[in-house]
């Protein structure tokens, strides 16, 4: 059984996905620590603590990033905007109840929105998964034998669906964060991901109910 089969059924697809994802290394695996707020306050004047923050970001973001524009070098390019742009912000955030990363991701999708408008039409996967391998930090996850099924999956996907799905796997995000980001409620949120992960078993041949 691969890792995007559904291991059993009457369990949701999310919890699932999550697992097969978890397993490749698709997530970060971040811990957060409970002073994060007072790392961000000590990061408007401190270069220092901005570092804690860009190690504590950077590989979410790029994943994410990288994601979407499938390129690594422009990926690595436009994470390096978004630091940049969230240093520059920095004194101007303030703490909600969601914490940093809705702030940062926001700036990382308007980032890629910005270069798609400089540079290209939307990438597909085909182009993502034309990448040597040792260019994706994620490494073989995608699975080489998927590659058409997963190209027909990314092109069918919508925009919204296409970010849910990748700020829940790829950068780790919790859904009240990925509402923040997307400004949605998170039933919204939730139902966008289970629609996204519905074509995904759909594409990837696994006919079963049990959504």
């Amino acid at each position: 059984m691969s890792s995007y089969d559904v291991v059993a059924d009457g369990d949701s697809c999310e919890e699932h996905m999550e697992e097969a994802l978890g397993a490749n290394g698709f997530f970060a695996g971040q811990v957060f620590d409970v002073a994060e707020a007072e790392i961000v306050e000590a990061a408007k004047t401190d270069p220092i603590a901005f570092g804690e923050l860009y190690e504590r970001y950077y590989v979410r973001v790029y994943r994410y990033i990288y994601h979407r524009v499938g390129h690594a070098s422009d990926a690595e390019d436009v994470t390096g905007l978004v630091f940049m742009k969230a240093l520059e912000g920095l004194p101007n955030y303030r703490q909600r109840g969601n914490g940093f990363a809705p702030w940062i991701f926001r700036i990382a999708r308007n980032a890629v929105i910005d270069h798609y408008r400089r540079r290209r039409p939307q990438a597909t996967l085909d182009v993502l998964l034309s990448a040597p391998d040792d260019a994706d930090p994620v490494g073989d996850v995608l699975g080489k034998e998927r590659r058409t099924e997963l190209t027909a999956l990314v092109e069918g996907l919508s925009a919204d669906q296409r970010d849910v799905v990748l700020l829940r796997y790829a950068a780790d995000l919790s859904f009240t964060e990925i509402a923040a980001i997307l400004q949605k409620n998170e039933a919204a949120v939730r139902m966008l991901l289970h629609r996204g992960l519905k074509k995904l078993k759909v594409v990837l041949g696994d006919g079963r109910a049990g959504f």
